[in-house]
């Protein structure tokens, strides 16, 4: 099993290569129309790229929106179009958002089968192989919070081959860590929220206990990461004090009080676990494992940076 955190700014979006050859994107990053979005690594059209070099003319086989924010659901309408799509499934809210209209609408035009994962339907659209499991993972019930924060409502995915998982939290905050349950340790963790505060709290990782991890996120003054600040110093401490292995790298978060006052000065290096990757420092980020509950970075067709 191959996961591909590909480097789309201050946004998420992975590809998981499953042995029987089933292919799911998880995220879609940015919206092209996104108004200081970052610039082309963001653009859902260098998305499509490089989903083109690792997929060529092969199917996709679901597509898997964790909630609706632009920087998650924004290239779904480019995906959609450019390949053959088996599937395709969000929480079914906000349907009346303009990024969520031309993704249903795509997928319509397209005769991709549209689902809705919720709390009340939480099957996969897609079968499980031998030695692959696949688990959505949702609150029993849609915390209170999920109301008012689209974050909230986010619909994680886990995928199990023999000893070795991951599990896509999209941007699940404080109050859904609370509700839901990972279905026991993980292998590799995508890091909720890009790396915010408001999310991968201390109880959430005693659950999940990852021996990886992956945080997607602008670099410093990139785009909307200027309103944002991903990753927080705070969260790459805690992942670091987690994760084992060495602690040769480190990786540039900030640590200030309020993003909107931010200076130069809040952005400081903080040591990291050899074992926790960051798109901003990293780039695109391949993981492979032979299902022995080890994963192990191979290149990647672009440079990191």
């Amino acid at each position: 099993m191959t996961v591909h955190f590909y480097d789309v700014g201050q946004a998420l979006a992975a590809l998981v290569d499953l042995p029987d050859g089933s292919r799911i994107v998880v995220d879609t990053g940015e919206a092209p129309r996104r108004s200081r979005c970052g610039g082309a690594r963001c653009d859902a059209r260098g998305l499509v790229s490089k989903l083109w070099a690792d997929v060529r003319l092969a199917p996709i086989s679901l597509v898997w929106v964790t909630h609706q924010h632009a920087d998650h659901i924004g290239g779904a309408p480019d995906v959609l179009a450019a390949f053959r799509v088996g599937a395709y499934a969000d929480n079914g809210r906000d349907e009346r958002k303009p990024e969520v209209l031309r993704a249903h609408r795509v997928a319509h035009d397209r005769g991709v089968v549209a689902y809705v994962v919720d709390p009340a339907h939480s099957d996969v659209p897609l079968a499980d192989s031998p030695g692959v499991h696949l688990r959505a993972i949702v609150p029993p019930v849609w915390p209170a919070s999920c109301a008012i924060d689209p974050n909230e409502c986010s619909i994680g995915l886990r995928i199990d081959f023999c000893a070795s998982s991951v599990l896509f939290t999209g941007d699940a905050e404080h109050g859904e860590e609370k509700t839901i349950d990972p279905g026991g340790p993980v292998t590799l963790l995508q890091v909720a929220h890009h790396g915010s505060e408001t999310s991968t709290t201390p109880a959430f990782l005693a659950k999940a206990k990852p021996k990886y991890a992956v945080i997607s996120a602008g670099s410093p003054n990139e785009g909307t990461n200027r309103d944002y600040c991903h990753p927080r110093a705070i969260i790459v401490e805690r992942l670091t004090r987690l994760l084992p292995g060495p602690r040769s790298k480190s990786i540039r978060a900030f640590d200030g009080a309020r993003c909107d006052h931010a200076s130069p000065d809040d952005w400081v290096d903080v040591a990291s676990s050899d074992n926790l990757w960051a798109t901003e420092r990293d780039g695109d980020v391949v993981l492979t494992t032979t299902g022995d509950g080890t994963f192990v970075r191979r290149p990647s067709r672009g440079p990191g940076r």
